[in-house]
């Protein structure tokens, strides 16, 4: 696995695109992947860390598609619909199914900045492949 100055294991990496952005996202495990994917999408979305846990959500998310795209853009809904920002993820993916839940804050502008708008997560370029035990996505973000 890709790692940081500092050792610590590579969780995602922001890559350009001509007039999107996009994310190269890292785990030792699915839901690791799909756990690293949401916060690398909520970084490029806020600017801030304060986001206080206060609501929780149940995620079921079936196939239709490519499972970590529906993630991302279930995650997504939840943040134009809400204001909802994740935090704390507990989440089970088998049967081509992401499972459980997801506690979060709600954006309040005393604490937090929007950086940018995220339309959604597509399916340009979109890569997931398995090496070494090490999972490796590739998603470009409709901005």
């Amino acid at each position: 696995m890709a790692r940081t100055k500092d050792t610590q294991p590579l969780k995602y990496r922001i890559i350009d695109h001509e007039a999107d952005i996009g994310l190269e996202i890292y785990g030792k495990s699915l839901e690791e992947l799909f756990i690293n994917a949401a916060e690398g999408l909520f970084h490029l979305i806020i600017e801030g860390n304060d986001i206080r846990p206060e609501k929780g959500k149940r995620l079921e998310i079936g196939k239709d598609g490519e499972l970590l795209i529906n993630f991302l853009n279930e995650l997504l809904f939840l943040w134009d619909t809400e204001g909802f920002i994740p935090k704390e993820f507990s989440i089970k993916i088998e049967d081509d199914e992401v499972k459980g839940s997801v506690i979060g804050g709600l954006f309040d502008p005393r604490r937090l900045r929007i950086k940018q708008e995220i339309k959604a997560a597509t399916y340009h370029m979109f890569s997931l492949i398995e090496e070494g035990g090490i999972y490796k996505a590739r998603v470009i973000l409709d901005v």
